[in-house]
C-alpha cells in the first residue's frame, strides 16, 4: 500500500515567513458574484456558470520552498537551471528536536538522530531534520522569530555524505542569532541545495520513502515554492 505524507506548509494570507522576506499576501481577484453579475447581464440574468480566482503576491523564499543556488552564490544556478532529478530521491529522515531556538545542532547531534533512527545517510539522499519547532510555535510570530541552526561542521557533515538537499521545519537551517550564516555559507561554497518551512517531518523519521518535491520553473529564481512529498511503501 502506498502512504503519501504531505510535507507542506500552508500557504495563506499573513502566513509567517522569514523576517527579511516579502510577506504573503492573499486576496479575492476575481468572486463569484462579480462574474454572475457581469455574465447574467450578457445572457439575459442566468449565468451557465460562475467562478472565483485568487490572486497571490509572495517571495520565492516565502512558503515551503528550495533554495536555488542563485539564492546564496552570484552566478549560481536560478531553480529553473537545476535538475529535476535533484527533487526525486530516496529520503531519509532524523529528529533532534532536543536543540532550542537559538541552539547549535552539531554533529554528535546527527550522529545521534542517525543511530536512534537507524538512518544511514548515503550519496544521492534528500535528508529531513526534524528540529520540533514548526510542532512547538506554527502559526505565532515565534515560529519566525528564533529556532535551532546547523553550525559549520554539522553541514559538512551533512555535504559529506552526498546528498543532493535537506530540509528543516523551520525557516531556515541556520540560527538567526547567528549573522555568519554558517550552514548557507557552506551550502555557497559546496553548491548544495536546501528546503526551509517543511512540515510532518516527525511521521517519517526513520522510515524509508521516497521524497519528490519539484520546484516551479521560474525563470532566474532564486528559490521557489514547493509542495513536497514522502513517498512511503506499507
Amino acid at each position: 500500500m502506498t502512504r503519501f505524507v504531505d510535507l507542506a506548509q500552508e500557504i495563506y494570507d499573513g502566513q509567517p515567513v522569514y523576517h527579511t522576506h516579502q510577506k504573503t499576501v492573499m486576496w479575492t481577484d476575481t468572486s463569484h458574484a462579480d462574474t454572475e453579475y457581469l455574465f447574467g447581464k450578457e445572457i439575459n440574468g442566468k449565468p451557465p456558470f460562475t467562478f472565483e480566482s485568487k490572486a497571490i503576491l509572495m517571495c520565492d523564499h516565502g512558503p515551503t520552498h528550495v533554495d536555488a543556488l542563485a539564492h546564496f552564490r552570484p552566478g549560481g544556478d536560478y531553480v529553473n537551471e537545476m535538475p529535476l532529478s535533484q527533487f526525486y530521491t530516496p529520503g531519509k529522515a532524523i529528529d533532534v528536536s532536543h536543540r532550542k531556538p537559538g541552539e547549535y545542532i552539531i554533529v554528535e547531534d546527527l550522529e545521534k538522530a542517525c543511530s536512534e533512527a537507524k538512518v544511514e545517510v548515503n550519496p544521492g539522499d534528500t535528508l529531513l531534520i526534524r528540529t520540533g519547532h514548526y510542532d512547538e510555535t506554527y502559526p505565532t510570530r515565534k515560529y519566525a522569530e528564533n529556532y535551532p541552526g546547523l553550525n559549520e561542521a554539522a553541514t559538512r557533515w551533512i555535504v559529506d555524505r552526498g546528498v543532493v538537499n535537506f530540509g528543516v521545519d523551520s525557516p531556515s537551517p541556520d540560527t538567526p542569532v547567528d549573522l555568519t550564516y554558517p550552514c548557507h555559507a557552506v551550502c555557497k561554497e559546496t553548491d548544495t541545495p536546501h528546503t526551509e518551512n517543511l512540515r510532518n517531518i516527525d511521521q517519517v523519521v526513520g522510515e524509508e520513502f521516497t521524497y519528490v518535491a519539484f520546484p516551479l520553473a521560474i525563470r532566474e529564481g532564486t528559490g521557489s515554492p514547493i509542495r513536497p512529498v514522502a513517498i512511503l511503501e506499507d
